[in-house]
């Protein structure tokens, strides 16, 4: 409520009555003139309309400036505090990863990455560790689930095996990663099937296994996994003996009591006997690892293509299921918990599944029903999109990164628009990020 004062004649002793607020000033004041009574009577009106004007609590004075004040304070922190958004952790080792580095990005070792991951990381995860000059994983909420299981793992009691799945693009990939390179970082040996969906697509070096009339070996893929297989486990690969004595042929034959490494050698050297190699592979390791010389992570991208269908043909052009490939036959053994001292961890994948719906991401829908009774009891994990942490973490990451080059993608309503864009969806996200 507003006064003009200026604009009423009162005697000079008003202005003391408004600012003093003083009733004694009145009294000594006014005469006792019938002009003074009057003046009197116009103060005494004045003095009533403020006494009814509304009360207000002096201490909301001080709460109202003291929120300006607040509020002033985080206007001009909040450009500042934007840019600070630890996105980032120094903690290396995925042992030490816990809640407090959730959303944040951990940085490996270019030499490292060579040895841990000599394949199995998603194509445009290496196109973009090339652009960064660095290779950086988020530390998730379903990876720290993962990897509490596989702290408490009680090797005496057969191998838990662990079922990564979620809708496409949410990063199951990159988990099964996460749970790699933690693995890796605790000296087991790790047996890696990068794309499982590789081996019962389309391939031309199909021939008659040599060990089974009814199989068939796939050279070119095994002799290439077991490549890579040797660089991630090269000292195991020393130190583990054979127990048998395999013969190739009639002049090659690797004695038993012989490092594992030259059976490696065998199939990579001598293509032929690459599917034969991988299956003689597998069978040490399961048999030797219950000994207690050695922790055994078996990690399989895409496991159901397992017990899917295969778009292979024999000569007669009919199809070939994936039972009757070598390679499929031997990684099946390799899923069963019927061993001891070591994880199996698996992820279900959309993007080479075929003949399913593209919507379909469960468990039951793309292992189908032999699939999922054969690897019931497991432990699902699943990974979702985002979280409102996760994507600000990799938000501010790419424009850290000089990622995001658009002019108005740093302002607030770029980033509204990216996030409405991408649902939050890792895959989405790193997607639309490189057309900007």
């Amino acid at each position: 409520m507003c006064y003009n004062l200026q604009a009423t004649s009162f005697p000079e002793f008003s202005l003391k009555l408004l600012t003093t607020g003083r009733s004694e000033v009145i009294g000594s004041s006014v005469s006792s003139t019938p002009e003074g009574l009057l003046s009197g009577k116009m103060l005494r009106r004045v003095k009533g309309l403020i006494c009814q004007g509304p009360k207000l609590d002096p201490g909301c004075f001080l709460q109202a400036r003291a929120w300006l004040s607040a509020a002033a304070n985080q206007g001009a922190q909040i450009p500042e505090e934007r840019l600070r958004t630890i996105f980032r952790t120094h903690e290396s080792n995925p042992a030490n990863h816990s809640e407090q580095h959730e959303g944040q990005h951990y940085s490996i070792p270019l030499q490292e990455v060579k040895v841990v991951f000599p394949h199995g990381l998603p194509r445009r995860f290496q196109a973009q560790m090339k652009t960064f000059n660095e290779a950086c994983l988020m530390v998730r909420r379903p990876a720290l689930e993962l990897l509490g299981y596989l702290k408490s793992t009680n090797f005496a009691h057969p191998a838990v095996r662990y079922i990564i799945y979620g809708e496409k693009g949410t990063g199951k990939t990159m988990t099964l990663c996460h749970a790699v390179h933690y693995c890796a970082k605790q000296d087991w040996l790790v047996l890696h099937i990068p794309d499982a969906h590789l081996w019962v697509k389309n391939r031309t070096e199909l021939l008659p296994s040599s060990y089974h009339n009814e199989r068939f070996d796939q050279p070119l893929e095994a002799s290439t996994w077991l490549k890579n297989f040797k660089v991630s486990n090269e000292r195991f690969l020393k130190e583990i003996k054979t127990q048998r004595t395999y013969v190739w042929s009639k002049r090659e034959s690797t004695e038993m009591g012989s490092p594992l490494g030259e059976v490696v050698e065998q199939g990579v050297t001598r293509v032929k006997n690459a599917s034969d190699a991988v299956g003689v592979v597998l069978k040490e390791l399961k048999t030797q690892c219950p000994l207690g010389s050695f922790r055994l992570l078996v990690a399989v991208d895409g496991v159901n293509a397992l017990w899917g269908r295969s778009t292979l043909r024999k000569k007669d052009k009919s199809a070939i299921s994936p039972e009757e490939l070598t390679l499929v036959h031997n990684l099946r053994k390799m899923v069963m918990n019927d061993w001891n001292g070591g994880a199996i961890v698996t992820t279900l994948s959309q993007t080479g599944s075929l003949f399913k719906p593209r919507s379909a991401y469960l468990p039951h829908e793309l292992l189908g029903k032999e699939g999922f009774d054969t690897l019931d009891p497991f432990v699902p994990i699943q990974v979702p999109n985002y979280s409102q942490r996760e994507f600000e973490s990799c938000y501010q990451y790419y424009l850290d990164r000089k990622w995001l080059q658009h002019e108005k993608v740093g302002t607030e309503e770029g980033r509204e628009e990216l996030l409405f864009l991408s649902n939050s969806n890792p895959w989405q996200l790193e997607r639309i990020s490189a057309s900007l």
